[in-house]
């Protein structure tokens, strides 16, 4: 695996398995999530402490940051397809400002956007409290069933508040990338057995005068609703395969400026 300094160097990252790279190297613990964990904020004066902190500072200051990097967004219009319902956001992992961006398009999405990723952070004291402010939702290690059953039943009661669950089913960032990865449609089994809509948004790279690195381009494609007439199983099948297509569509459609290349390799001797 390419490390950080030689793909920032060379801008050519190797690659030999598309669900199991990652080329972040943030370097965190993975802790397990501790048994019990709290998954739904209904603590009401945490709930003010967290409104006050989320609304008043967190969404502007990101949603600054998200303007001085560039960032611009396509297709807002396809939120009011979703009805005022709920939804699972499936979206790319390209970058460490993913998780920053999306919590700004409240802006946008003028609801909560709980975000579901690996328990990187609870390892951080002080960092796993502001990122639990901002609806972070630590994802169990395999086999802690309790804490599962509490993160589902976490899900079910942020959508009936008519919130958004944020998914990267490609799980690992790929910086620049742009493409999208063949991904496992595993978590599709969330919103298949929960009835929500899927809202697939794609992030693209387009290249701006006077900056070396390209800047982002969001596009919120339009939600996908889960068929009445189909079991949860063929739901979960249903929902993976038209959001994984409607991805890669919008990602295979534009012209995209590649600004690290990725090479396909099946073992280090490929390289040379």
């Amino acid at each position: 695996m390419a490390s950080k300094k030689d793909w920032k160097k060379t801008r050519v990252i190797y690659w030999k398995d598309e669900n199991k790279d990652d080329f972040n190297e943030v370097g965190l613990k993975r802790p397990s999530v501790p048994e019990g964990y709290k998954y739904k904020r209904i603590n009401p004066f945490n709930n003010f402490i967290s409104g006050i902190f989320y609304h008043s500072i967190a969404k502007p200051v990101l949603g600054f940051y998200c303007l001085c990097k560039g960032m611009k967004v396509k297709g807002k219009k396809n939120l009011k397809k979703l009805e005022g319902k709920g939804a699972f956001i499936f979206s790319n992992h390209v970058a460490i400002s993913d998780v920053l961006k999306f919590q700004s398009f409240v802006f946008f999405f003028r609801r909560r956007v709980n975000i579901i990723g690996y328990p990187d952070t609870l390892s951080m004291p002080i960092v796993r409290n502001l990122t639990r402010a901002l609806g972070y939702l630590p994802l169990p290690l395999p086999g802690d069933l309790k804490n599962m059953v509490s993160l589902v039943d976490a899900m079910k009661f942020y959508l009936e508040k008519k919130q958004y669950i944020l998914i990267y089913p490609e799980a690992h960032i790929w910086p620049y990338y742009t493409k999208i990865r063949n991904f496992h449609g595993g978590s599709f089994n969330y919103p298949a057995k929960l009835e929500a809509p899927v809202l697939p948004v794609v992030t693209t790279w387009r290249k701006v005068k006077l900056f070396k690195k390209p800047r982002q381009t969001i596009h919120i494609l339009e939600p996908i609703f889960p068929d009445p007439n189909k079991s949860s199983s063929e739901n979960k099948e249903y929902l993976y395969q038209a959001t994984l297509e409607a991805m890669k569509k919008c990602a295979d459609s534009i012209n995209q400026y590649e600004y690290i290349e990725y090479i396909h390799v099946e073992n280090d001797q490929d390289k040379q």
